[in-house]
């Protein structure tokens, strides 16, 4: 992937947004409201400087009100409908808000699915993270789809079991740790057995979902364990190490070994790991793509060392089981 300037790369992340949704403006702003980045679909110099006035105009109207409410929280999302409009603020991460102008009939849980996805980029890219993709995950285009465009409305609290599987040293611990703690370390022992850890994310206000995952050991000698592992599971992860030779080809005996004890239709996601690792790629987007359609997955490419993707792929997997329910 090539490196590009910051700037640039925020830009051509919120062309990519504006392109794929419904929205009439975009702007990254920091959290006093000013302005770093912004992109609107008006063709119109005159026009495009009155939606992205638009825009900074509501959110200097509602910015205290933002910081009276979510404090320091470093994610929030919030939508204010005004007239045939909505005003968009998302934000993961303490150095940034993404505000977005829309029309009515711009579904909501696509907004939420993308604004988090695009805001979660911007915080890498403030944050110095040398290679971050402008490109939409495809995972991310079918998760804004689901639920005929509306956000959960499932009020109370519901419980999924994860599994991750994949050979030893692919990442799966470190995946989890991202996604649960938000760090990562890059010496730790790998799992013996299995490991399990909780998370507890909300869809809605009225909607919480609480992760239990297991991490379960790739080495061969614990594969007459394994079954018991798997047993209950609602989803879950084939992870892949994107540097290894020859590892996309484990996709299928995992999926045979998971089917042995969980027959039912569970939605899987290929997770590529270690993309950040650029230079020692050796598993393309395109193979691993080919793999996934050729199961009825779908995938996603992510860095647990960055981040990148980490919670989009865990956010996938939380609406593909509420929306089962």
């Amino acid at each position: 992937m090539e490196r590009l300037p910051s700037t640039k790369l925020l830009k051509e992340i919120l062309k990519n947004y504006s392109n794929e949704v419904n929205i009439l403006g975009v702007a990254i702003c920091d959290r006093n409201g000013f302005i770093i980045a912004s992109e609107s679909k008006q063709e119109n110099e005159e026009e495009s400087d009155a939606i992205i006035g638009a825009l900074t105009a509501m959110l200097d109207t509602y910015i205290d009100r933002i910081k009276a409410e979510f404090g320091t929280t470093d994610n929030f999302f919030n939508i204010t409908e005004t007239g045939d409009r909505k005003f968009i603020f998302c934000s993961m991460g303490p150095n940034s808000i993404l505000s977005t102008l829309a029309k009515q009939s711009t579904a909501d849980i696509e907004l939420k699915v993308y604004s988090e996805h695009i805001a979660s980029k911007v915080e890498l890219i403030l944050l110095g993270n040398q290679y971050v993709s402008p490109k939409i995950p495809e995972i991310i285009k079918a998760l804004s789809k689901t639920r005929g465009g509306q956000l959960p409305n499932l009020a109370g609290e519901y419980s999924n079991k994860l599994i991750l599987t994949g050979d030893y040293q692919v990442g799966k611990t470190s995946l989890i740790r991202r996604f649960v703690e938000n760090r990562f370390e890059r010496d730790y022992i790998s799992t013996i057995g299995v490991q399990l850890s909780k998370k507890t994310i909300l869809l809605s206000e009225t909607t919480k979902l609480n992760f239990i995952i297991w991490d379960i050991g790739g080495q061969e000698q614990f594969l007459l364990n394994r079954a018991k592992f798997y047993n209950g599971a609602n989803a879950g992860f084939i992870v892949i190490d994107r540097t290894r030779p020859n590892n996309l080809k484990s996709v299928e005996k995992w999926f045979n070994d998971v089917k042995k004890s969980v027959p039912r239709n569970i939605p899987i996601v290929i997770v590529g790991n270690k993309s950040d690792l650029t230079n020692d790629i050796v598993i393309s987007e395109e193979e691993i793509k080919t793999v996934a359609k050729q199961f009825g997955f779908h995938y996603i490419l992510t860095s647990a060392l960055t981040g990148e993707n980490v919670n989009d792929a865990f956010l996938y997997i939380a609406y593909r089981v509420v929306e089962n329910l």
